[in-house]
């Protein structure tokens, strides 16, 4: 049975990350294990954060009440996520999704995540964690590692779910984009939606063969548009995001001209953090 890892934390993310993961598992018949990772820093770190900054011993149970103080915040992040994962459970069942199971870990975020997708199909995150309301236009550098480092597809969860009807793969015919366009033709989770496959570049030999090849993934599947044009990615795909009414844009996490630089300053980060439709990577 399919998995799906859906990463939550205490901003309102949490929220479409779960709506994300109800949308998948019913299309795909998928368990989901949801994931919340406390930071805590060791007392030998508290100590040495403080020790640079003052003279403990001039100040004589100073740190004691210190690492009182961030026992008490450790226990405060465990029962708030307990809370959190508990709440995730109940909006998973009311959306119709009963296989649910939780998991709480102290931790890095990238790493836990890393060690969880081991056991999953997907992992979903959102695309700013729990400092998104004090960041807003920027790409949480937790999901960047995160996609750097995933040997699973990552699905970055937009603001507000909205069921996807029309996906775009943004295809330039390297080894990842292809990789999504396979994944696409093949997978029960876009059984169904409309499909738009999009090149950005000119009109050359070797783009006309990408083409080629990749309609041929799709013969007898009606709904799907190969497009095809000349201009800056970013700028290009998001221009066919309004045009077209694209839901979902499915991407190749790194890729070739002109989808090559596919993270910080890239289409990619472009995408997720101006577009108002999610994003399926792939690596």
């Amino acid at each position: 049975m399919k998995r799906l890892l859906a990463c939550l934390d205490v901003s309102h993310y949490s929220q479409t990350v779960c709506e994300h993961a109800a949308w998948a598992a019913q299309r795909l018949g998928a368990t989901v294990e949801l994931l919340h990772v406390i930071q805590r820093n060791a007392t030998e770190e508290v100590r040495q954060e403080l020790g640079e900054t003052m003279d403990l011993a001039s100040k004589p149970g100073l740190l004691d009440e210190i690492l009182s103080l961030k026992v008490a915040e450790g226990q405060l992040a465990e029962r708030q996520g307990e809370l959190l994962l508990q709440a995730a459970v109940e909006q998973l069942r009311a959306l119709g999704i009963s296989e649910v199971e939780t998991t709480q870990r102290e931790g890095g975020i990238v790493e836990t995540i890393i060690e969880r997708e081991v056991f999953s199909d997907i992992v979903i995150i959102g695309k700013r964690g729990a400092q998104a309301n004090f960041a807003k236009g920027h790409l949480g550098s937790k999901v960047e590692r995160v996609v750097r480092q995933s040997q699973k597809p990552v699905l970055v969860a937009t603001r507000v779910f909205k069921q996807p009807q029309r996906i775009a793969i943004a295809f330039d015919g390297g080894p990842s984009s292809r990789k999504a366009l396979e994944y696409v033709s093949t997978s029960p989770l876009f059984g169904g939606l409309d499909i738009d496959i999009v090149l950005v570049g000119g009109y050359t030999d070797r783009n006309a063969a990408h083409i080629d090849w990749a309609q041929t993934q799709f013969t007898g599947r009606t709904g799907v548009k190969a497009i095809q044009r000349e201009g800056a990615a970013d700028g290009v795909l998001q221009q066919l995001a309004r045009e077209r009414a694209i839901d979902m844009f499915v991407m190749g996490a790194y890729g070739h001209s002109p989808l090559r630089n596919m993270l910080v300053g890239s289409t990619t980060t472009q995408m997720i953090r101006s577009g108002q439709m999610s994003v399926l990577l792939f690596r």
